[in-house]
């Protein structure tokens, strides 16, 4: 049996977590606004009808898992390409000034505004399939719970 030491915070993590768990499993916490949010985004018309007429509740469920399993690795990956671009733009930026004796951080400080600038200006091209692919996980979501 493993000690609980009170100074070590993924204890701390731990026992919430534990407690969460209990008050949910026993009715004391409600997850109402979660589901209607699920709901709300699940009724997104860009969404796959996967889960909608006959739906296999294993199937959601491994939907889910994968889901949760493999969002750490995407978002790592796309961090990662976003911060190769912002490195290779700063670079070009700063080869193409011929600046001496300026930190290298000034010029991705002004890189990568510019990339969230391109990005809220590119929305319509990539929103749509996030929201449709986001409906698609609230809608395994809620059927992998029901």
């Amino acid at each position: 049996m493993w000690p609980f030491n009170s100074l070590r915070r993924r204890h701390w993590i731990l026992l919430v977590l534990i407690a969460l768990f209990l008050f949910s499993y026993f009715g004391l916490l409600s997850w109402g606004r979660i589901e209607d949010a699920l709901e709300s985004l699940a009724e997104h018309p860009r969404g796959a009808k996967v889960f909608q007429v006959k739906f296999d509740r294993a199937d959601a469920a491994v939907m889910v898992f994968m889901f949760l399993l493999l969002t750490p690795l995407a978002l790592v990956a796309v961090f990662g390409a976003i911060a190769f671009v912002g490195a290779v733009v700063a670079g070009f930026l700063e080869s193409l000034l011929r600046v001496t004796g300026l930190p290298d951080w000034l010029f991705a400080l002004a890189v990568y505004p510019l990339l969230a600038v391109g990005a809220y200006l590119t929305r319509a091209a990539w929103l749509p399939q996030a929201q449709g692919f986001l409906s698609l996980v609230a809608r395994a979501i809620l059927a992998a719970y029901r």
